[in-house]
Formats: structure tokens, sequence, C-alpha cells
């Protein structure tokens, strides 16, 4: 970031936040959806193919070490690609993160605020993602480190003690729904870790440069294990998931945990965690939506782009009228939005970037 450079852990914790606000709030219950008892190895098959598209984004982005996607959009097409490149992630930022909040809002008045009214409680979110950003990056950085390894750590409790329950017969058959579904339509699963298009971004943000090979493994890495374990929590223990449950899907897995009659239920607990979990999702999104357009347009005025990016997110996140819209925008535009930007438009630029700048080698070894 501008005003502190990120380490290794940071970085690495800076991509899992996004992917885990996704995976407590619909990724597995997507996956076991579509592939049934075949979920984990569907995830174990997509987490190698990212892996594979990861180690060819990191070779395409050996020429302009030190550089983000929008130097190398400069260097492709100028100013005005550029330009085009930061409003192309902006409009997508600001699309999942409204369609996060108002998932995320509406469960939460479900579960636990049915009296609340659904504007404020995104407003609440909204209002303090804004007060977090006038902190500044350090801020956002620091308090994302202290609490992505507690976000990690709920998601070993819940698969530990949530399992006692759990009947291992339903993971059978091995290939669920078929090898069509697991392997040649499962593979469409991999915009699951859409997350990464912050690995795009990053790459000026680092302290040390020669760290991006690890911070892209690692992060991939923790979130597979994190989906890995949610989807194995949830195939377990509710067989009902394949056929269609769309209500904070993990949040269930907490309500099969007994520790006692002093703990009956800890299930607040893990929410709580949660709700701060994504205020740092927010928080992050709207710092990078707002650092994308000041470098890109040379605004000065970063509490205008700030107030600008939160009154837009407010306003699509109300657009909705019913969860039947808001599941269908989930499941279908940004899937196919997040595959489209992350694994084909990002990539696609990065290889023409890489022969442009090839060619421009060997034309200076032969003079």
């Amino acid at each position: 970031m501008n005003d502190e450079k990120l380490n290794y852990l940071e970085a690495i914790f800076l991509v899992v936040i996004v992917m885990v606000t996704h995976i407590i709030l619909e990724f597995p219950n997507v996956i076991i959806k579509n592939c049934g008892t075949s979920s984990l190895l569907n995830v174990l098959f997509i987490t190698a193919l990212v892996l594979l598209f990861f180690k060819v984004v990191y070779n395409l982005f050996k020429p302009f070490e030190g550089n983000n996607i929008l130097y190398v959009s400069e260097y492709v097409g100028g100013k005005k690609f550029r330009k085009i490149t930061s409003l192309i992630y902006t409009i997508y930022l600001i699309f999942i993160s409204s369609i996060t909040l108002r998932h995320f809002c509406e469960n939460l008045k479900v579960v636990y605020f049915p009296n609340a009214n659904l504007v404020m409680l995104i407003g609440t979110f909204i209002i303090t993602a804004i007060i977090v950003n006038k902190f500044g990056s350090k801020s956002i950085i620091k308090a994302n480190t202290l609490l992505v390894p507690l976000i990690l750590v709920t998601m070993i409790i819940i698969f530990v003690f949530s399992t006692k329950e759990a009947s291992i017969s339903r993971f059978l058959p091995i290939l669920g729904n078929g090898f069509n579904q697991t392997f040649v339509k499962g593979m469409l699963n991999i915009y699951s870790f859409g997350g990464l298009i912050y690995l795009y971004l990053i790459t000026s943000d680092l302290k040390n440069i020669q760290d991006y090979k690890k911070v892209g493994i690692a992060s991939i890495l923790l979130s597979a294990g994190y989906l890995l374990l949610s989807v194995a929590s949830l195939l377990t223990l509710f067989p009902f998931l394949v056929n269609g449950s769309n209500v904070l899907s993990i949040y269930l897995s907490t309500r099969t945990i007994r520790l006692g009659k002093f703990l009956p239920r800890i299930d607040t607990i893990f929410m709580f965690t949660w709700i701060f979990n994504f205020l740092l999702y927010l928080s992050i999104i709207m710092y990078y939506i707002k650092k994308l357009n000041i470098e890109t347009f040379g605004i000065k005025n970063k509490s205008i782009v700030l107030y600008l990016t939160a009154i837009i997110i407010f306003i699509i996140s109300m657009i909705f009228q019913n969860s039947l819209q808001l599941n269908f925008l989930e499941t279908k535009i940004y899937k196919y939005l997040a595959l489209f930007i992350v694994f084909v438009y990002s990539p696609i630029i990065l290889i023409v970037g890489y022969i442009k700048k090839n060619k421009e080698i060997k034309k200076q070894e032969v003079r």
C-alpha cells in the first residue's frame, strides 16, 4: 500500500480474508450443490488447477517485477487502457462487495436481529468501514493480520467438534454426481478462488518482491484448506444442503457444537468473530477501490473517492428485492464475472505484455 508496504504474512492474510469471507457465506454450499459427495475431490482438483494457474501468472509477471496489473495495462495499451482496466476492476469489486454485504446482513438479520432494519444494518457496516479507512491502510492491515489466524482456527474448531456427529458414509460415492460434474463442469468452481484478484494488485505493495511467489502459493493453500474443511463439515452433517439451503451454511455447523452445560452453544462467539471478519473484508475492498482510482485518474481528494464508493455500495446492496435475485447474482453473475476478470481478462493482459516485453528485449540485444 502507499503508506505501508506489505510484508510476507500481511500480504498472505490480505488475500485469504477475501477468500474466507466468501467461504463463510456461500462457496461450500455451491460446491456441494453441484458436486454432491465428490465435493472434496472437486476442491482438491480446483486447488491443483489454481496452483498451476498462479505459476503461469507468476512467470508472466517476472518482466514487470515490482509493478501491478495497472502498470502492465498501461504498458500494453497506454493510459487509456489502464483507465479501462481500473474501471473494470472497480466495477467488479463494487459489485461483489455489494452482494456480499447484502447477503451477510440478511443472514445476520435472520439469525440474530429479526427486528432490525436492513438499511440500518447495511449502513452500520459501511459507516464502520469508512471510519476504519480513515485510520489508514496500516491499521487495516495490522488488524487483518491479527484476525485472520483466529478465523482459520475457528474453522478447525468447527470441523473437529462438529464431526463428532458426522457420518463418513456421506462422502460416498466418491465421484458423487459423476466424472463430468466433478472434473469437467466442476472445473468452473475455480471461481471460488476469485479473491486471487488481489494477487494482481499487491505486486507493487510488497516490501520484498521476491516474496510474491510464496505469498501466492501460501494464500492459495490456506484458502483451499479452509474451503476443504468447510465442505467436509457441511457434507457430513447436512446432506440436505445438496438439495439447496442458502442460510449461512457454516453457521449451521456451529449450532451442532456442544461444550458442556456451561457452554451449551458457542455459535455467538463464531458469529461475533465473523462480523469483524466482514468489516475488515469491506474495509480492504473500499481501500483498494480508492487506491485504484486515485492512482489511475489522479484524484487528489481521497475522501471523495471513499465516500462515493460507500454510497454506490449502499445503493447497489439495497436494489435487490428478494433472496432469489441475490442468489442468482451470486451463483450466476458473480461466478462468470470472476471467471472472466480473474482467469481470462487479467491473464490476457499479462500474456500480451510479456510478449511485447520479450520483443523489446530481443531488439535491444540485436542492437
